[in-house]
């Protein structure tokens, strides 16, 4: 690795600042809470799926954020918007199911659109900084 590669300012980030962050551990609790009412067969079915897919939008949004490169931030927040993307297609699994309710299914599928779009906004964020 050439010294023109390693970054000249290098400082602490801390990821729980992030307001997207912040949304998406909030739709994350939202999600435990309603997993929980989920029949016992859909355990390690669904319950698993969505957990996992919602957890991973927080996830790669804090791994992202501690890395050294913004190239690396970038992917990671790529791939917190494909999480994100699957969580809305496990909410349509749950509200088919019956599962969920039809305003719990709204509420949750407003609460992802709301962190794809700030996951959006951070993206372009970090673009103009590979770009600059």
């Amino acid at each position: 690795m050439s010294k023109e590669n390693i970054p000249s300012k290098i400082y602490i980030q801390d990821f729980r600042d992030l307001i997207v962050w912040q949304k998406s551990v909030l739709l994350l609790d939202k999600v435990y809470e309603i997993v929980r009412e989920f029949p016992d067969y859909e355990k390690y079915i669904m319950v698993s799926q969505i957990i996992r897919c919602t957890t991973s939008i927080s996830a790669n949004i804090a791994e992202g954020n501690s890395q050294l490169y913004v190239k690396k931030e970038f992917s990671f927040a790529n791939n917190a918007l494909g999480s994100a993307g699957e969580t809305k297609h496990w909410l349509e699994m749950a509200f088919r199911r019956k599962y969920i309710n039809e305003s719990t299914y709204h509420e949750l599928i407003e609460d992802t659109d709301e962190v794809i779009r700030m996951i959006i906004g951070y993206m372009k964020k970090l673009k103009n900084k590979i770009e600059n």
